[in-house]
């Protein structure tokens, strides 16, 4: 069983649980993730890690609730609770070297696990401009833990209510249209908002 060391929420339906798990806290890297499973009855599901602590074994994922199990942990699961099954670290981490500039985009949901990477990439050496956006203010986190780790960041709403209106692609476009020497941009987001940033680069 793994215990729920805290739990916050981030945004309407969007939860942050920090779950003991000491193992998976030392050999978490960038990029990977966890997959869970509340109680015998329930479906496994994949979550990418947005932080670990290998100082006080938690493992931070964030969730939004949008199927059954991802409910049910909104509604019956905090603090205190146990989960079943947490396995991990899985998958391929995120490739972390000194490239030079590098500007991490997330989007929505994506802001949680691109601050790892952004964070990683600004240990390593790079110069790190951050761009995080959302539709609406309201579903904008982790602006305070992006400002940390990135040079300069921008924020963007696709209504105009936090930060600059308009998507995280447009930064971006403008930043290479200048003539910005950019060495790799990381995006996680939404498919729309990954194929607009990934149409942005190509020309350079």
């Amino acid at each position: 069983m793994y215990r729920i060391l805290n739990k916050r929420k981030l945004a309407p339906e969007v939860h942050e649980y920090v779950i003991e798990a000491p193992e998976i806290a030392r050999a978490a890297r960038p990029g990977q993730f966890v997959v869970l499973r509340l109680h015998e009855r329930g479906e496994r599901i994949p979550l990418t890690i947005a932080d670990a602590d290998p100082e006080t074994g938690g493992v931070t994922i964030v969730v939004q609730e949008v199927g059954k199990t991802t409910r049910e942990m909104g509604d019956k699961f905090g603090k205190g609770d146990c989960i079943l099954d947490f396995v991990g670290p899985l998958g391929k981490p995120s490739e972390i070297e000194n490239f030079g500039t590098v500007i991490c985009i997330g989007g929505g949901l994506g802001i949680a696990p691109v601050y790892p990477i952004t964070r990683a990439l600004k240990d390593a050496g790079n110069t790190v401009l951050g761009i995080i956006g959302a539709r609406t203010k309201d579903l904008l986190f982790y602006i305070d833990k992006m400002e940390k780790v990135c040079d300069e960041l921008i924020v963007t709403t696709d209504d105009g209510s936090a930060g600059r209106k308009g998507f995280t692609s447009d930064p971006l476009t403008e930043i290479l249209a200048a003539g910005r020497k950019v060495d790799r941009v990381v995006a996680i987001g939404p498919a729309v908002m990954m194929r607009a940033c990934a149409d942005a680069t190509r020309p350079f």
